[in-house]
């Protein structure tokens, strides 16, 4: 897939966390996100937990044909303004988060991944944000950025 199509296909879905009232953005300001990596390919028809079955139906809806779906990782992470968050891929490599700014209830978050160019992706009230992030074994890793379970 071309970059631009994932980039219409992170502004297409939002993410949706839960930051409160309007809160004036401070450098030390600091969000949690829910980061899940997938591993999205079109070897197989498994779909790793049952939970990513919303995720293949997103992509169907977008004509995006994999097939198979596979979590990779599953972790919560504190996003800051002051230093990049890193996470672990399975390729290898580090994606990188960084909280850009905060405005009524809404985050902005910088993706940087490496042999990519940086994105920027605003974490509302809703939804979930797909980042693509590289290759692995046969298929293409994929960044969900979602509000942490409750």
């Amino acid at each position: 897939m071309t970059k631009q199509v994932w980039a219409v296909l992170g502004l297409v879905l939002a993410v949706g966390l839960t930051l409160g009232p309007a809160v004036a953005f401070a450098q030390d300001a600091k969000v949690k996100v829910q980061v899940e990596v997938v591993l999205a390919s079109n070897k197989g028809t498994a779909v790793e937990p049952a939970e990513l079955n919303k995720m293949k139906e997103a992509f169907q809806k977008q004509n995006f044909s994999f097939t198979s779906f596979k979590r990779m990782s599953l972790d919560v992470v504190e996003v800051g303004a002051q230093k990049p968050t890193e996470v672990k891929l399975p390729n290898g490599t580090n994606a990188s988060l960084q909280l850009l700014g905060m405005k009524e209830g809404i985050a902005t978050l910088r993706v940087i991944i490496p042999s990519q160019s940086s994105v920027e992706v605003e974490l509302g009230r809703q939804g979930a944000v797909y980042q693509k992030a590289g290759k692995h074994v046969g298929g293409d890793l994929i960044l969900v950025l979602v509000p942490p379970s409750k």
